[in-house]
């Protein structure tokens, strides 16, 4: 190989070494919304006092699980009370939001647990 062939064969391996670390197969957008394809798999998770995602994208009519992991009770209540989990403690429970929109919601034991459900129709 002739020497100056060997820095464009470094730059192309660099650069597609460089592509396949920023396409890492994230489905997060540059927003931080999680755009899950709804259904089954559409799971907010409480853990360490914090909703994980912050912001999470369904499919109006998804059935959404939350997953207590705290050993504390919280909630998962609409600001707008379209929907409501009720207290409880570690365990699941789902919820159903029937319209298009973004819904803010908090942990009413706990309001400082800030955390939003965008629906798209």
């Amino acid at each position: 190989m002739s020497a100056h062939r060997r820095p464009l064969l470094l730059l192309l391996v660099l650069l597609g070494a460089l592509a396949a670390a920023c396409g890492g197969g994230s489905d997060e957008g540059s927003s931080g919304a999680a755009k899950t394809p709804g259904g089954a798999g559409t799971v907010i998770t409480i853990n360490n006092f914090e909703f994980a995602p912050e912001m999470l994208q369904a499919k109006v009519g998804d059935t959404i699980t939350v997953e207590n992991k705290d050993s504390a009770s919280h909630s998962v209540t609409a600001s707008d009370k379209s929907f409501d989990t009720g207290t409880f403690a570690a365990g699941t429970k789902t919820f159903t939001v029937t319209k298009a929109g973004r819904f803010e919601f908090v942990c009413t034991v706990h309001p400082f647990m800030k955390a939003a459900v965008i629906q798209v129709a």
